[in-house]
């Protein structure tokens, strides 16, 4: 398949019309994100079954075609561990995609390799090694280099093909049904795009965390999450995950120290910002007491679950991580029901087992 370097509007107009009338095409994206909070979109890659394209974004001037292509309802967007991407296209053309397959989540479900990378699964599959270290590459020089052009390219060179090969596994399985309530929830809007509010539930939280301290967490990593999405930086440049906890849980004595001795330098408005938090008085923790443990029918609920896990992974030729990680079962053994094996084909298959 040859590969294409669209670098201008015509270009990409004259390829257009094959790809509207493609059922499937590959998609994927480069681009940079180490010192901000919104990835920085550098290069748009597409296949068809025919040819590979590489858009340069930074010569491309009329965005609609490659809006109408996302949107396009009819053409299947094929993706492997697609959220970076989804994440970085909602950002840059203001629109999510629509019609999406991705092949990692197809993996998990039929493998018991777990997240395994799109070269191994080239070379898995097709006996092809593709080369490595595109993710060293800066994608944001100009001009793009054939060594680039290759390497890009090779990112959607075979999805179609293993788009193809995943559909007939997952039937032969009978888990397309799975596939699609899978990819439903992993690739929802809700899930790529984080609510500044529902920011805590991206951080591993300490089981012995009162009410209050969890309220605080909440609400700081609420703060965090609002000022790194003003700044367009990291939410590590201000305060990483292991400080929140540790302010959350600090008394009001505690904190002053606490906040002087974080790795990056607060201001004196986001110390009182915090110290602000820190005094919340919120209705909806009128009380501090500690979540309370029966650590006997915690740890029997855990092993319970340890055992039962290996027998459905076994069963299924699936890893564990897929039907439920340690901090699932850490959630469901403390009386939690939120659990994503206690709903969909996890609970057919795991959940009503260890309730």
């Amino acid at each position: 398949m040859p590969n294409f370097l669209i670098n201008t509007d015509k270009k990409l107009s004259n390829i257009f019309k094959d790809l509207e009338n493609s059922k499937n095409i590959g998609l994927d994206t480069e681009f940079i994100r180490e010192s901000s909070y919104f990835p920085q979109l550098a290069l748009l890659q597409l296949s068809d079954e025919k040819n590979n394209y590489c858009i340069d974004i930074f010569e491309i001037e009329n965005n609609s075609l490659i809006i109408e292509l996302l949107t396009n309802i009819n053409i299947r967007k094929i993706l492997h561990s697609s959220k970076q991407d989804l994440e970085v296209l909602h950002h840059y053309f203001g629109c999510y995609p629509k019609n999406i397959f991705d092949t990692q989540i197809a993996s998990n479900l039929t493998d018991c390799n777990m997240s395994i990378s799109y070269s191994n699964l080239v070379k898995k599959n097709f006996n092809v090694e593709l080369k490595e270290g595109s993710w060293r590459t800066d994608w944001l020089k100009r001009p793009i280099s054939e060594e680039k052009i290759e390497y890009a390219a090779n990112d959607v060179k075979y999805l179609i093909p293993l788009y193809k090969m995943f559909l007939n596994r997952l039937k032969e399985l009978d888990r397309l049904e799975w596939f699609y309530e899978e990819q439903n929830i992993e690739l929802s809007k809700s899930n790529i795009i984080t609510d500044p509010k529902k920011a805590w539930k991206k951080i591993t939280i300490p089981i012995n965390l009162s009410n209050n301290q969890l309220l605080r967490l909440q609400l700081i990593s609420e703060w965090r999450e609002i000022k790194a999405i003003k700044k367009n930086m990291p939410r590590r440049w201000i305060l990483s995950d292991r400080e929140l906890i540790k302010i959350s849980t600090s008394t009001l004595k505690e904190l002053p120290l606490i906040l002087d001795n974080s790795k990056q330098t607060l201001s004196i408005a986001s110390k009182e910002k915090v110290l602000s938090i820190m005094n919340n008085k919120d209705e909806r923790s009128k009380e501090d007491k500690s979540l309370k443990l029966d650590l006997n029918a915690y740890n029997k609920k855990i092993s319970k679950c340890n055992e039962t896990i290996l027998k459905i992974c076994e069963k299924y030729n699936v890893a564990s991580a897929l039907i439920a990680n340690k901090r699932d079962i850490d959630y469901f053994a403390r009386g939690c029901t939120d659990i994503r094996f206690l709903k969909g084909w996890r609970f057919k298959i795991f959940g009503k087992l260890v309730q």
